[in-house]
C-alpha cells in the first residue's frame, strides 16, 4: 500500500525550520560575511524571534541572536578595513549604541573606548583562518547580550554564551537594494511590534495578497489562464509553509513558497502525477487536502484558509482525474480485504491513520501504532504464547491496574467537582497525557532527527531519563510512570531500523548509573536491529494480533472512542483532544487562539472516527498442512476449535505437544515468508519509483520554477 512509503526525513546540515522555536516564522536572508579577524562568508537569516547567521562551510557553527536578549542592530556606510577594525575593537556603551553611528567620530571613539581584546567569542568559535580584502563595506553593527552556537556536525545542544562582542557583518553586494530595505523594515517592526501576533499576521497576509496579484499578472502576460489560485500552507514536520497553490490550464498543479521557506523552491506537477488525494482534519478543522504522487515517497499536506477554498480545489480535482485516482480505495474496501486476510496488518493500520486525517507530514497528528508484545527481558521469542502478548482489548494506560485506580479516583474527583460547583465547563477526564503527541513522535526520533527534540526542548536533549534509551525502559515507563501513556509509531514496524542507531554519535548523556546512552536497547530474543525491527513486524502479523486487533481498533478508531464506551472502558482523555471539546469561535483575541492552537497541536489529537460500531473480525486462513493436522486431531469437531480445546480433549498429551510444535515452526516459516514477500512487494516499488525520479528529477523541475524569496519584483509595493 503507498500509505506505508512515506516517512520523515534527515534534514540536511543547513538552516531550516528545526531551527527555530515553536511558532517562529522565517522571512528573509542576505549573503553577508561576518568579520573577526577574518572573513567568513555565509547568510543573515531574519527570523520573526531572531537573527540567525549562517556560514557557507557547513563544519561551521551557525549564531543565533535573539531579539529577546537586547538586540541591537545598526547600518555603517562606506567602510574602510581600517574603520571596520576600529569599530570592531571599540566597547560600545549603552549610551553610544543609542546614537546614530553614522554621525559619531569613529576615529576618536577607537581612542576613547579601545579595547585591549576583542571579539574572544567569536575568534573561538570560528577558528577559520582568512583574508580580508582591503574595500570599501556596508556593514551591519550587531550588539547582544547572548548568543546560542548551533552546532551541526556533530548535532548537538544549543551552546550559550554571553557576549561582549561586536558583532560586524559587511552586506554583500549581490543583494539587492529593496531586499536589504526590507530586512531593516523587518528588523525594525518585529522589535518595536507591541503584539507580535498582530505583526506577523500583517506581513504574512500582505505577502500573500501581493504575490497573489503578482502572479495572476504574469499569467496574464504570459497568456496563461489560471484555473485555481488560492493562499493555503504547506504542512510539514519541521514547520509550516505559506505559499500559493495555483492551477493553470496547461501547466499543472503549482505550490509557490513565501513565508517560511528558506529555500524558497516552487514545486510543480502535473496532474496525472496524481495517484490519490483525501480530504484532512487539520487542527481539528476540515480544511486540509493531502495528496500522493507516483513519483514521490512522501505526500503533500495543504491546508487552505477555510472549507469553501477546500471544495473549490477538491471538485477541480474531482473534475480533472480518473476514477481511480479519486475512489478506487475506500474504507469499507480496506477493511474488506483485511477480513478476508488479502491485507496485511501494517498496511492496514497505515491505512486507517490516513483515512482518520494522521500524517507524516503533520507532528500534532502522526500515525499511531500499539505496542503488540508484552515482553522485552526475555531471551525467547515466542509466537505462541499469549502471555508474550500485550492486552488489545485495553487501552495502554489502563494496562497497569494500580496506576488505573489513580486515575479513575482522580476522575471521580472531578465528576463530584462539577456536579458539586454546577459547572458544566469542568469535563472530566482519565488521562493526563494522550497516547500520540509531537513530543512522543520526537522521543522516539531523537537519534535520526535530534533536532526536533532540541526544538521542543528550547535548546537542549532534556534531562537523560526523558531520553528513549531502549526498548524494555520505554515499556516499563509506559507501564508505571503516573504522566505516560504512549503507544509506538509506524517506526516500529517498518524495515528501516536507523531511527534506533546512533549513526550521528549524539552525546546523549548518562544515566545515573554511569551508562553512556548509545544506540537504542533492544530486547535480548533479538540478535540485531534489523531482527528487532523483523521480528516486530511478524509480531504484528501474527495470528493472536490479527484477532485481538479489533479490539484495539475499537478503541481509537472506532466505536469505543467517545461516550459512554469511552468511559466504559476506561479510554477516557483531556477534554481539548476530542474535535467536539474545542470550538474556534470562542477565541476572543490572537493570544487566546494562539494558546488553543498549541494546546491541540502538542497535547495530542483523538483521530477521526471510522467505526461506529464493533470492527469485525478477521477471517484467519489456515494453510493445508495445519489444516490436515488439526482435522486428524478431531475429526468430529469444527475447523475452527483452538489448539487449546484439542488439546484438553485429547488423550495422547506427547502427540498434541508435537503437532503444536510442528505448528508453531510451519507458522514461524508462514510469517517469515509472509514478511519477506511484502518486503520485496515493497522494494520493487520503491525501485519504480527511483527509475521514475531518476528520469524526472524534481531538481531539474525546480530550476524551471521562480524563487520569489529572492525576487524582488514580489515585494517592491509591499510597505511594513
Amino acid at each position: 500500500m503507498f500509505f506505508s512509503l512515506s516517512s520523515i526525513r534527515k534534514p540536511k546540515q543547513e538552516f531550516n525550520l528545526l531551527h527555530l522555536e515553536t511558532q517562529e516564522y522565517y522571512f528573509l536572508s542576505l549573503k553577508v560575511s561576518l568579520h573577526n579577524n577574518n572573513e567568513i562568508r555565509g547568510k543573515l537569516h531574519i527570523c520573526s524571534r531572531s537573527i540567525v547567521f549562517q556560514p557557507n562551510q557547513p563544519k561551521l557553527p551557525m549564531i543565533k541572536m535573539k531579539y529577546s536578549n537586547n538586540l541591537i542592530l545598526k547600518i555603517l556606510r562606506n567602510i574602510d578595513t581600517k574603520t571596520m577594525n576600529q569599530v570592531m575593537s571599540i566597547k560600545w556603551t549603552p549610551s553610544l549604541l543609542m546614537e546614530d553611528i553614522d554621525s559619531l567620530d569613529i576615529n576618536q571613539l577607537y581612542q576613547h573606548f579601545k579595547r585591549d581584546k576583542n571579539n574572544e567569542l567569536l575568534d573561538r568559535v570560528y577558528k577559520v583562518q582568512s583574508r580580508t580584502a582591503n574595500s570599501q563595506y556596508t556593514i551591519m553593527f550587531l550588539r547582544v547580550d547572548k548568543l546560542f552556537v548551533i552546532n551541526r556536525n556533530p548535532i548537538s545542544p544549543y551552546i550559550t554564551e554571553t557576549s561582549d562582542d561586536n558583532i560586524v557583518f559587511s552586506i554583500s553586494q549581490s543583494n539587492s537594494k529593496q531586499n536589504i530595505i526590507r530586512f531593516l523594515k523587518l528588523y525594525q517592526g518585529l522589535t518595536q511590534a507591541e503584539d507580535e501576533n498582530s505583526f506577523i499576521s500583517t506581513i504574512i497576509n500582505t505577502t500573500l495578497n501581493e504575490a497573489m496579484n503578482e502572479h495572476r499578472a504574469q499569467s496574464s502576460q504570459q497568456g496563461l489562464k489560471i484555473e485555481i489560485a488560492v493562499k493555503c500552507k504547506l504542512i510539514k514536520p519541521e514547520g509550516n509553509i505559506y505559499g500559493i497553490f495555483s492551477i493553470q490550464r496547461d501547466e499543472g498543479i503549482k505550490y509557490i513558497p513565501l513565508i517560511n521557506s528558506p529555500k524558497g523552491k516552487m514545486l510543480m506537477w502535473q496532474l496525472t502525477d496524481i495517484k490519490f488525494f483525501l480530504k484532512y482534519r487539520y487542527m481539528f478543522k476540515q480544511i486540509g487536502l493531502e495528496i500522493w504522487f507516483f513519483n514521490k515517497k512522501r505526500s503533500v499536506l495543504l491546508v487552505f484558509e477555510d472549507p469553501q477554498q477546500l471544495d473549490s480545489v477538491y471538485k477541480y480535482l474531482i473534475r480533472k482525474t480518473t476514477k481511480n485516482q479519486i475512489s478506487s480505495i475506500t474504507i469499507e474496501k480496506l477493511t474488506e480485504l483485511w477480513v478476508n486476510g488479502d491485507l496485511s496488518n501494517f498496511d492496514y493500520l497505515m491505512s486507517l491513520n490516513t483515512f482518520s486525517s494522521r500524517s507524516f507530514c503533520d507532528l500534532s497528528a502522526y500515525p499511531v501504532f500499539p505496542w503488540v508484545i508484552a515482553e522485552y527481558q526475555d531471551k525467547t521469542f515466542d509466537l505462541t504464547s499469549p502471555q508474550f502478548f500485550r492486552d488489545l482489548s485495553r487501552p495502554v494506560g489502563a494496562l497497569n491496574k494500580h496506576r488505573l485506580q489513580k486515575y479513575k479516583q482522580s476522575y471521580q474527583d472531578q465528576l463530584k467537582s462539577q456536579k458539586n460547583n454546577n459547572n458544566n465547563d469542568i469535563i472530566p477526564y482519565i488521562y493526563p497525557t494522550h497516547y500520540s503527541s509531537p513530543g512522543t513522535v520526537v522521543y522516539y526520533l531523537i537519534r535520526k532527527i535530534p533536532e526536533f527534540v532540541i526544538k521542543l526542548q528550547n535548546g537542549v536533549f532534556g534531562p537523560t531519563d526523558r531520553i528513549f534509551r531502549g526498548i524494555d525502559s520505554t515499556w516499563y515507563t509506559t507501564l508505571n510512570l503516573h504522566a505516560d501513556s504512549k503507544e509506538l509509531t509506524p517506526e516500529f514496524y517498518s524495515l528501516d531500523p536507523d531511527f534506533l542507531i546512533n549513526c550521528d554519535k549524539l552525546e546523549l548523556g548518562m544515566t545515573q548509573e554511569g551508562e553512556i546512552i548509545d544506540d537504542a536497547i533492544i530486547p535480548p530474543w533479538a540478535t540485531s536491529m534489523a531482527d528487532f525491527l523483523l521480528k516486530m513486524r511478524m509480531a504484528l502479523e501474527s495470528d493472536y494480533v490479527s484477532l485481538q486487533l479489533p479490539k484495539w481498533i475499537d478503541l481509537i478508531f472506532g466505536c469505543k472512542t467517545r461516550g459512554d464506551e469511552a468511559v466504559k472502558q476506561d479510554n477516557l482523555f483531556y477534554p481539548y483532544t476530542y474535535a467536539e471539546n474545542v470550538n474556534w469561535n470562542q477565541c476572543r483575541t490572537s493570544i487566546e487562539k494562539q494558546a488553543l492552537e498549541t494546546q491541540v497541536a502538542e497535547f495530542g489529537q483523538v483521530p477521526v472516527q471510522l467505526f461506529n460500531s464493533g470492527h469485525p473480525n478477521r477471517k484467519l486462513k489456515i494453510h493445508a498442512p495445519l489444516k490436515q493436522q488439526r482435522q486428524q486431531l478431531n475429526s468430529s469437531s469444527q475447523r475452527n476449535l483452538q489448539l487449546t480445546d484439542i488439546q484438553q480433549e485429547s488423550e495422547n498429551k506427547d502427540y498434541v505437544t508435537c503437532l503444536q510444535n510442528q505448528m508453531s515452526s510451519l507458522q514461524w516459516e508462514n510469517e517469515k515468508l509472509k514478511f519477506n514477500l511484502d518486503t520485496i512487494k515493497q522494494e520493487m516499488q520503491l525501485q519504480k519509483i527511483e527509475t521514475f525520479n531518476s528520469q524526472y528529477d524534481q531538481e531539474e523541475i525546480d530550476k524551471k520554477g521562480q524563487d520569489l524569496m529572492s525576487d524582488d519584483s514580489t515585494f517592491q509595493k509591499i510597505k511594513i
